[in-house]
């Protein structure tokens, strides 16, 4: 006869998740400053001190969902990218759209938390500062395929920063899709004929 009672490990993992899913929420709707870690302790029903258990802090919270979970999937897709025979950086935003639309409570809590960290003594203003950077950076580490004369730097630079606002305007206007919305900034930042097979 098996044993219905989760493993240790099992229960650790539930538990996380649903700190994770509480904290995302809760920054997405209140911000870093107006959450406070009672507030996800009452949510998951643990008690404080239990969640820290799990987080360490609440700098750790903020860490956490940050760059291990929003993150995570993108750098995955431009791991893969590296490896590509023929990369093109249409496809890597594609993909990238394709994850958000999936996720928009985390993009919610991406761009709550963007705009609070504009302050210089917000926990979260050297990731934000150095992710814009970072992102461009991980980025050219890709041989991209590109048509002759094109500064890859500028066109990913001019793209992440479209995509930060566009995912503004999706969350502000629900009901729209984020891939459809996407095409149109393609048109823009990758004008045809010019890309015409790079894209």
């Amino acid at each position: 006869m098996s044993d219905s009672n989760p493993s240790p490990t099992t229960q650790t993992d539930d538990r996380r998740a649903a700190i994770i899913d509480a904290t995302v929420e809760s920054f997405g709707k209140l911000g870093y400053y107006g959450t406070s870690l009672q507030r996800i302790a009452t949510e998951v029903g643990l008690t404080k001190a239990g969640v820290l258990h799990y987080v360490g802090s609440k700098e750790g919270l903020l860490s956490l969902v940050l760059g291990e979970v929003y993150d995570r999937e993108t750098l995955d897709i431009m791991a893969a990218m590296v490896t590509e025979r023929r990369p093109l950086i249409a496809d890597m935003w594609r993909r990238i759209v394709t994850v958000n639309a999936k996720r928009p409570a985390l993009v919610h809590m991406f761009s709550t938390l963007s705009a609070e960290a504009l302050d210089p003594e917000h926990p979260a203003h050297d990731y934000f500062a150095d992710r814009e950077h970072q992102a461009v950076s991980n980025a050219m580490n890709i041989n991209w395929c590109v048509p002759d004369g094109v500064n890859v730097e500028h066109v990913l630079q001019a793209g992440f920063s479209m995509m930060d606002g566009l995912q503004l305007r999706w969350l502000r206007t629900p009901g729209q899709d984020l891939t459809t919305m996407w095409a149109d900034c393609e048109d823009v930042l990758m004008p045809l004929p010019m890309w015409d097979g790079y894209r």
